[in-house]
């Protein structure tokens, strides 16, 4: 598995984002599945997967494991999808939202701005390696 180095504030910042995009699509998720079933179990599930790289991020303080980052990445990147689906073509079901003229509306674009973030920290965390990672990983295969 690939190492990366996360500066502490980095990490901090995503959980933090991931957290609030949690309570967000919790929030939400009732509403959802009065009106279409399927859309509150996909804002249940992404809270669920988010919940897991928040786990992940808090138990990883060197930010060492990509898994979080790139699970977390892809389903912040899914949200986003699912969100501009849902209010251009529509989802199954004739399921379509409007884009701000609801207090739920302006929910979906504070948890668009947290994935957003999420993913900005993930690629500064995925890109950036640390020099002591670097010559830890160095001397390992100087041991082989």
């Amino acid at each position: 598995m690939r190492k990366t180095a996360t500066r502490p504030a980095v990490r901090w910042i995503a959980i933090a984002a991931t957290v609030i995009n949690i309570e967000i699509h919790l929030a939400l998720a009732l509403n959802h599945w009065r009106e279409m079933p399927y859309i509150g179990l996909l804002f249940v599930a992404g809270a669920a997967l988010l919940g897991a790289v928040a786990i992940g991020l808090w138990l990883d303080p060197d930010g060492e494991r990509a898994v979080a980052w790139i699970g977390g990445s892809m389903v912040s990147a899914g949200e986003i999808v699912l969100f501009v689906l849902s209010r251009t073509v529509g989802l199954p079901g004739d399921y379509r939202e409007t884009w701000a003229e609801t207090p739920e509306d302006f929910f979906g674009l504070l948890s668009l701005l947290t994935e957003g973030i999420f993913i900005a920290c993930a690629a500064y965390s995925l890109t950036r390696q640390s020099k002591p990672i670097l010559a830890k990983r160095q001397r390992r295969q100087q041991q082989m």
